[in-house]
C-alpha cells in the first residue's frame, strides 16, 4: 500500500512540474524545425538532393519538393499537436516513433558523417552530426516521457474544434511553404540577405597574437614586449622570442564567392567594389530556368543600360547552354559563371535578380516579382527600387505568429463558450427539477 502511494505521489510530482516542461520543449522543437522548413522549401530540397547524392540515390525533383513540403508540414504540425494537447494518444504515438527512427539514423550519421550538417532547423542553426544525435537523445527522452504521460498533457480544444484547429495547424506552414517557393524566403537566414555587406562576409579574420622576446643576463632570462626591449648598452643579450594567440581569427562566412567573366577572368573584386548599382541575373541552372519572364530581365538590362549600370547575368551551366540560351531568348547581356551551391545561396529563385551597390545587397526579386523597369523613367537613387529593403526579423515573427494563432484563438473561444453553455444548460436544468 505504501509503495503504491509512494509511486502514485512521483507521478503526481512529475506530471505536475515536469510534464509540462517536456511538452514546452518537445513542441516547441519541432514546431521551430518544421516553421523554418517550411521558410525555405528549396532549402530543404537541397539538403534531400545532399543525402540522395551521399546515398547513391536519384530522386525526382517534383518528388524532392513534395517530400520538402510534406516534411516542414508534418514536423510543424506535430510540434502544434503536442503544445496543444491535439490528438494526445496519436500525436504521443508519432513523436515517439520519429524519434525512434531518427535518433539512431542520426547515430549512422556521426559515425559515417555521409553530409556535414543534417539541416533539421535549415540555414536558421547549423549542427554538426554529433550535435544533432545528442539533440535527438534528449528529444528521444522527452519522447518516451511523454508517451508516458500523454494523457495528463492540457488540452485546450474539444472534439469539433479539434478537427478545425488540427486542419489550420497543418495548412499554416504549407502556405508559409508556398508562398516562398512562388517568391523568397519571408525570412531569410543566408548570408545574402538584403543589407548584407558582401566585402565582409568574404574576408577572413587572420588571427591576432601578442610576441614577447627572451632577453639574458648575467645568467637571468626576462621576457619583454616589443614596447619594453631594453636598449643595447644594458647587457642583455637577445635568446629567443614566442608567441601567444590573443583571438583566433575567423575564416570568411562566404569562402566560395568567385565570378568569372568569360573575357576578363575573375570580376569578383571589383564588382563587389563598384560604387554604382549593379544588376545580377542569377539562373543557377539555365537548363531548369523559367523561361516566363525572360522579358522582364531584358526590359531591366535595357533601363540599367540607359542609365549606365552593370547587367551581369551569372550561371553554373556550361558555355554551350549559355550560348543557346541567348540565341533563343535574345538576351543582350553577357553570362558569367559561378558555383552552382553559391548561385542558390545567393537567391531559391531560379531565375531571381539581385541589385546590389558598394557590395552591399539592396534588394532580391523572384522572377515573378522584378519590377517594371520599362515604366520607370528616373534613375535608382530617385526611386524606392534603388534603396534598401530590410525585412525585421521580429515584424515578421510577430506578423506570423499572429496569423497563426488568431484562428486557434478563435476555435477556443468557440471551445470554451459552448462549455459555458453546457454548464449553464445542466445548471438551468438541475434548479428547474
Amino acid at each position: 500500500m505504501g509503495t503504491n502511494t509512494r509511486s502514485d505521489t512521483v507521478k503526481a510530482f512529475l506530471a505536475t512540474y515536469l510534464l509540462p516542461v517536456v511538452q514546452l520543449l518537445l513542441g516547441g522543437v519541432f514546431l521551430f524545425s518544421g516553421f523554418v522548413k517550411a521558410l525555405d522549401p528549396a532549402g530543404a530540397v537541397i539538403k534531400l538532393d545532399d543525402y540522395a547524392t551521399a546515398f547513391g540515390l536519384t530522386i525526382i525533383p517534383l518528388f524532392t519538393y513534395l517530400t520538402a513540403f510534406l516534411q516542414a508540414a508534418f514536423e510543424f504540425a506535430l510540434g502544434a499537436f503536442v503544445l496543444l494537447g491535439l490528438y494526445k494518444r496519436l500525436t504521443a504515438w508519432l513523436v515517439l516513433l520519429f524519434m525512434g527512427i531518427m535518433t539512431p539514423f542520426t547515430l549512422y550519421l556521426a559515425l559515417a558523417n555521409p553530409v556535414s550538417d543534417c539541416g533539421c532547423f535549415g540555414e536558421a542553426i547549423t549542427l554538426t552530426n554529433w550535435e544533432t544525435f545528442g539533440k535527438n537523445v534528449v528529444l528521444f527522452v522527452f519522447s518516451v516521457f511523454f508517451y508516458l504521460f500523454y494523457a495528463r498533457t492540457w488540452t485546450l480544444f474539444g472534439h469539433r474544434t479539434s478537427r478545425w484547429a488540427a486542419t489550420w495547424v497543418v495548412l499554416f506552414p504549407l502556405l508559409i511553404a508556398i508562398h516562398a517557393y512562388r517568391h523568397q524566403p519571408m525570412i531569410d537566414f543566408r548570408p545574402f540577405k538584403p543589407g548584407t555587406d558582401l566585402r565582409a562576409l568574404t574576408t577572413a579574420v587572420p588571427d591576432s597574437f601578442s610576441y614577447s622576446f627572451i632577453y639574458e643576463k648575467e645568467g637571468i632570462r626576462q621576457p619583454f614586449t616589443i614596447d619594453q626591449l631594453p636598449a643595447s648598452d644594458e647587457g642583455w643579450t637577445y635568446v629567443d622570442r614566442s608567441e601567444q594567440l590573443v583571438k583566433a581569427g575567423k575564416s570568411p562566412v562566404i569562402d566560395n564567392l568567385a565570378i568569372l567573366h568569360p573575357d576578363a577572368g575573375d570580376i569578383t573584386a571589383s564588382l563587389l567594389a563598384d560604387t554604382s548599382y549593379v544588376f545580377l541575373y542569377v539562373a543557377d541552372k539555365l537548363e531548369t530556368a523559367d523561361r516566363r519572364r525572360v522579358p522582364d530581365a531584358r526590359e531591366a538590362y535595357a533601363y540599367a543600360h540607359t542609365y549606365g549600370y552593370a547587367f551581369y547575368g551569372l550561371t553554373a551551366s556550361d558555355q554551350t547552354t549559355i550560348d543557346e540560351w541567348r540565341y533563343e531568348y535574345d538576351t543582350p547581356f553577357e553570362f558569367c559563371t559561378a558555383d552552382d551551391r553559391l548561385l542558390t545561396t545567393m537567391t531559391r529563385s531560379n531565375p531571381g535578380l539581385i541589385l546590389i551597390k558598394n557590395g552591399v545587397v539592396l534588394r532580391k526579386w523572384a522572377y515573378r516579382d522584378i519590377p517594371e523597369f520599362a515604366s520607370l523613367d528616373k534613375p535608382l537613387y530617385e526611386s524606392s527600387i534603388g534603396q534598401p529593403r530590410h525585412r525585421s526579423l521580429f515584424r515578421v515573427l510577430g506578423l506570423s505568429l499572429l496569423v497563426f494563432l488568431f484562428p486557434l484563438l478563435y476555435f477556443h473561444q468557440l471551445h470554451t463558450g459552448r462549455l459555458a453553455r453546457l454548464e449553464h444548460h445542466t445548471l438551468t436544468s438541475s434548479t428547474s427539477v
